[in-house]
């Protein structure tokens, strides 16, 4: 709906619709007094502004589709269209996640709480419903094979990494919420808090926001501004070899540092901890640059028998079905979700599935290599 639009953005459209619709009233009359002056032929003057009308009129028909029917995100989340779906179909609970269940404290007795975190990979980004996601999926499956068992919760957040997913478990544990199984999602740019080029490289990036108030408060046109910034940027193109290679060196190191202390903290605090590794799906085939980097968290993960699954053999014979948001967001969609979800109930929580959670061993991995 156009009322759920910035009240600014609604006011200025408003008055942009006003002066159009008079400068065509302005035109005409024009016209139709040189016509009874005798004109014949339309001066240019006036053939020109009628040209600027209708171009003027073409764009803001385009800016009104984009501000009010299209619907999608980008990457980056960094145009006012993306940013506005989000305004639209993201709805956190009291505690501030989002999720369409509270995320309380302590939960019924009997029960156990399974918390999926993540960064925008588990959130859902460009997800509109959040039954669709993997971790909503999991849990209406839960509830239907063992009704009131479990609860299932989902505390991600976007743009989140390693180390603030690790303070975040750490937090909400500190006060009092009750987990009993953890499943982390490893979406692959988690290592960015040990990658100082990354940081860097945002903040270039942070410097290309538009300032000229069209390409700035528009819809339209805003967009526009950053898919020629997406395309072009040499940051942006370079950012998923500069991931790639974060894996062979110091930042690997920083990352799996992190990932002990996570574990750590469940083992003290006797969470089961599991592991979900999400591949980058708009480059997933038989080039994929990441191998390497799932080979080093599967690896670190059977070193720390911890549960995992790792879902490029998962995806990879569906990418042909289109497993992307859309074209210029390599978020995973329903259907990735719907694939990540089944891979979930049988491959990481089948003793969940089964009534076996207290005698799974925590030497048992669910990785598919």
């Amino acid at each position: 709906m156009p009322f759920d639009l910035p009240e600014g953005y609604l006011l200025g459209l408003v008055g942009w619709m006003i002066a159009l619709a008079a400068s065509l009233v302005a035109l005409l009359k024009w016209r139709r007094r040189l016509r009874l002056k005798g004109f014949r032929n339309e001066p240019r003057r006036i053939l020109a502004g009628l040209s600027l009308w209708f171009f003027l009129a073409a764009l803001t028909v385009c800016e009104l589709y984009f501000a009010i029917v299209y619907d999608q995100t980008d990457a980056f989340n960094m145009s006012n269209v993306s940013q506005h779906w989000f305004v639209r179909h993201v709805h956190a609970n009291p505690e501030g996640f989002r999720d369409a269940a509270p995320f309380t404290r302590s939960v019924p007795a009997g029960k156990e709480r399974i918390a999926f975190v993540g960064d925008s990979f588990t959130f859902g980004h460009g997800i509109k419903n959040v039954a669709d996601r993997f971790s909503d999926r999991v849990g209406a499956r839960l509830e239907a094979v063992r009704p009131g068992k479990y609860i299932e919760s989902n505390i991600s957040s976007t743009g989140i990494h390693v180390q603030l997913i690790t303070n975040l478990v750490e937090e909400i544990v500190g006060r009092g919420y009750q987990v009993d199984v953890l499943v982390y999602t490893i979406c692959l740019n988690d290592i960015e808090a040990y990658e100082p080029a990354i940081d860097q490289m945002q903040e270039r990036l942070d410097l290309q926001s538009p300032k000229f108030f069209l390409f700035r408060d528009t819809y339209f046109l805003n967009m526009l501004y950053f898919r020629v910034q997406q395309a072009w940027l040499p940051d942006v193109r370079s950012y998923y070899g500069l991931l790639a290679g974060s894996y062979d060196g110091q930042p690997w190191q920083g990352m799996r540092g992190k990932l002990d202390e996570l574990r750590e903290f469940c083992e003290a605090k006797k969470i089961d901890l599991r592991i979900v590794v999400f591949p980058f799906l708009h480059n997933l085939g038989p080039e994929y640059p990441f191998d390497a980097a799932h080979e080093k968290i599967a690896g670190y993960c059977r070193e720390a028998h911890l549960r995992f699954l790792d879902l490029k053999p998962i995806l990879l014979p569906h990418v042909a079905e289109g497993l992307t948001v859309n074209r210029f967001d390599a978020h995973p969609n329903e259907r990735a979700h719907a694939l990540a979800a089944q891979a979930i109930e049988t491959d990481l929580l089948d003793d969940l599935f089964a009534g076996n959670l207290h005698e799974a061993s925590g030497e048992h991995t669910a990785a598919k290599d």
